[in-house]
């Protein structure tokens, strides 16, 4: 579930560069997201509550290299770190990951800023959506 939490945030935080009318340079997805919210869609209506972290341990966080590699850092209740790997790419506000153990995640990045990336994403038919914070 994690590992899909997190595609789905990458999914979402790639936006693609795209000409307007404005010099406004494109938000990028580069770097480190912790997760502050997670939930799904009830009557079309986000329900979202606050993303659980271990207490007294490093915040979970997901991050996104230059290179297109992406690592998901977890840290269970005795504050033992554990890492999840793959790639990202994103087009448009599509954002496709593959971990090394070959789980795809496809999501729709909803929103993308400076600090706030945030991914709705489908997994066994269920609309979920997760936010992150830029750290």
């Amino acid at each position: 579930m994690k590992k899909i939490i997190l595609f789905a945030l990458v999914t979402f935080s790639m936006l693609s560069c795209s000409k307007s009318d404005s010099d406004t340079p494109a938000v990028s997805i580069v770097g480190k997201w912790q997760f502050t919210q997670e939930g799904t869609l009830v009557n079309n209506q986000e329900v979202l509550t606050p993303y659980e972290h271990s207490p007294g341990c490093v915040k979970d966080f997901t991050e996104f290299l230059s290179s297109g590699a992406l690592k998901d850092h977890y840290y269970n209740t005795s504050c033992n770190e554990s890492i999840d790997t793959g790639v990202w790419s994103k087009t448009e506000n599509s954002l496709n990951i593959t971990y090394s153990d070959n789980t795809v995640v496809n999501g729709q990045i909803l929103e993308l800023s400076n600090t706030t990336l945030k991914v709705k994403f489908i997994d066994s038919g269920i609309t979920n959506i997760v936010i992150l914070t830029r750290i």
